[in-house]
């Protein structure tokens, strides 16, 4: 039989070795043959063990080697807890890993050195370092880490959230500043954002009508869905506007499950992103790859199909900026990106203020005493009204502050070694920055776990990039483009249904759980049931409609 005390002992040794600072080939080789020879005398039913034993610990040792090469020299990392052979510091991961992260800065510091696999990791979790990686050392640091999910998803990593800093980013970016998100476009979506409230409303009075349990997420993820895809695909798929048509249902359908989809592979762990060579064994690629392959058989059945559109044809504007024969690749990957970042976090950030909001009715009753007393209870609010909410405005901050719409932004990466803050960045590092634990930082914030919206007032804080302190659409070169329209669809959102309706918790709110699901957007894991009161008449809701 197999001695497995032999075979592990020589697989331990060889991780040893590999760690080493000497002789890093000589000695993970020599090791290498140990573990072989533990099989040598087990017949032909061990030549697949042994030829998979020895090609994995050849690429352990190849692979190491390079990032010892590659960190050579730098005798300052940031500090950092010990990590163990080869897997580094997963073992340190829990289920949330920027609960993990930020307890780990906690005892390490705000920039914190740690390794998944043979991935050099760097963590960012204070006002102070965050500056000096999106802006003293921004464009050294603007470049993004290979991720499989997002090569299948984005189509070879070509949207902007996770293309690489170079030409086709400053390109698609200059697309998003000067056509897409301008000061005059993002007004021209309003009345998109009034006419799905507009329809919400309807919904909503009739639940008061009723007594009918509400089911927030639904409707506001309802609402951002048909957000999006008016302004990008010129369609609608949920609600009053939507076809009741059984195909147009089923595409509906589809639609959604599609992007449930791209958000579990994209927010699970992924072997190969830590481990090169490992693509085989990753059961994240068949998943993601068939997640890929549904959603573009349904983004190519959606742009092939011509309507009058009531915005800029996304299509047209994108083809000007982009041509070759990659030019529909190109497109769909802005696609997704502008899908998904304008539709899920928005949706998500409502509902946690509504959430926090549930949990302390005093702020909701001051922040609808500050509505009628701007707006009045003759009209709903509008999209001039909103500078002159202060403490509507703090509210919106202090959401944003405790409950961001990625807990962390998008890795970072840099091409070169890099010095920061006086320490040695390793090239090729996947720098996190951890915004989740900038937002409840004690050393920031009073009280940093209280949803306390009087903190801002008085203050200057915004949300636009500049305050590092607060930073729920990144900041520098990589920035959330799309800031504009996201922070005025969760303003107006949120200030017409704290204007129109009174709300409540359809249980014991003491017993909800305030914890976030484990994915790559800042999801609430327990969705919130509520029970509605229109506050207003039915004349006022109707100042809603596009058609009115």
């Amino acid at each position: 039989m197999l001695d497995h005390g032999h075979l592990c002992s020589a697989l331990l040794e060889a991780h040893c070795s590999i760690t080493g600072n000497r002789s890093i080939l000589t000695n993970g080789m020599a090791s290498l043959v140990n573990a072989t020879a533990a099989l040598q005398d087990e017949g032909p039913a061990s030549n697949t063990i042994r030829a998979t034993l020895t090609i994995a610990l050849v690429a352990a040792v190849i692979a190491w080697w390079a990032i010892a090469k590659s960190r050579y020299g730098l005798k300052n990392l940031p500090p950092g807890p010990r990590g163990l052979p080869i897997i580094g510091h997963f073992h340190l991961i829990g289920r949330l890993p920027h609960v993990s992260l930020q307890q780990l800065s906690a005892n390490f510091g705000p920039l914190m050195s740690l390794r998944f696999g043979f991935v050099p990791v760097v963590v960012v979790s204070s006002p102070a370092m965050a500056r000096e990686f999106l802006k003293t050392h921004d464009t050294a640091f603007a470049d993004r880490p290979y991720k499989i999910a997002a090569n299948f998803i984005f189509y070879g990593q070509r949207s902007i959230s996770w293309s690489s800093y170079g030409d086709h980013f400053k390109k698609a970016r200059k697309l998003c500043a000067t056509e897409l998100f301008t000061a005059r476009r993002v007004t021209s979506f309003t009345h998109i954002i009034r006419d799905e409230l507009w329809k919400l409303s309807g919904e909503l009075r009739a639940a008061s009508a009723s007594g009918e349990v509400v089911k927030l997420r639904r409707c506001l993820r309802g609402l951002s869905f048909n957000l999006m895809t008016r302004i990008l695909m010129k369609k609608v798929y949920f609600g009053p506007g939507a076809s009741t048509d059984e195909s147009a249902l089923q595409e509906a359908k589809e639609f959604v499950n599609i992007i449930d989809s791209v958000l579990t592979v994209g927010g699970a762990f992924a072997i190969t992103d830590f481990f090169p060579g490992t693509k085989w064994l990753d059961w994240t690629v068949p998943a993601a790859k068939a997640a890929s392959d549904k959603l573009d058989s349904f983004l190519t059945k959606v742009l092939d199909e011509q309507r009058p559109g009531e915005v800029p044809d996304f299509v047209a504007l994108t083809k000007s900026y982009f041509d070759g024969p990659d030019q529909m690749k190109y497109t769909k990957a802005l696609l997704v990106d502008m899908f998904l970042g304008g539709s899920e976090t928005s949706s998500t950030v409502v509902e946690w203020a509504m959430a926090e909001l549930l949990h302390y009715p005093k702020v909701i009753a001051k922040a609808q005493e500050e509505l009628e007393r701007v707006v009045g209870r003759e009209r709903m609010i509008e999209e001039s009204d909103l500078p002159k909410l202060e403490y509507f405005n703090a509210v919106t901050k202090e959401v944003f502050r405790l409950h961001p719409p990625l807990t962390m932004m998008v890795p970072h990466t840099t091409a070169q070694n890099q010095k920061v803050a006086g320490y040695d960045i390793a090239k090729n590092s996947m720098i996190f920055v951890n915004v989740f634990a900038i937002g409840r930082d004690p050393s920031v914030w009073s009280n940093p776990l209280e949803f306390n919206p009087d903190r801002f007032m008085g203050t200057s804080f915004n949300v636009h990039g500049h305050d590092f302190e607060l930073l729920p659409f990144g900041s520098g070169k990589r920035g959330c483009p799309g800031l504009p329209l996201g922070l005025r669809n969760v303003q107006l959102v949120l200030s017409n249904l704290l204007h129109g309706f009174d709300w409540s918790y359809a249980g014991d709110i003491e017993k909800h759980q305030m914890t976030e699901a484990m994915a790559v957007v800042n999801f609430m894991e327990h969705p919130i049931n509520v029970r509605v009161s229109a506050r207003l008449e039915d004349a006022t809701y109707k100042t809603l409609s596009i058609n009115t």
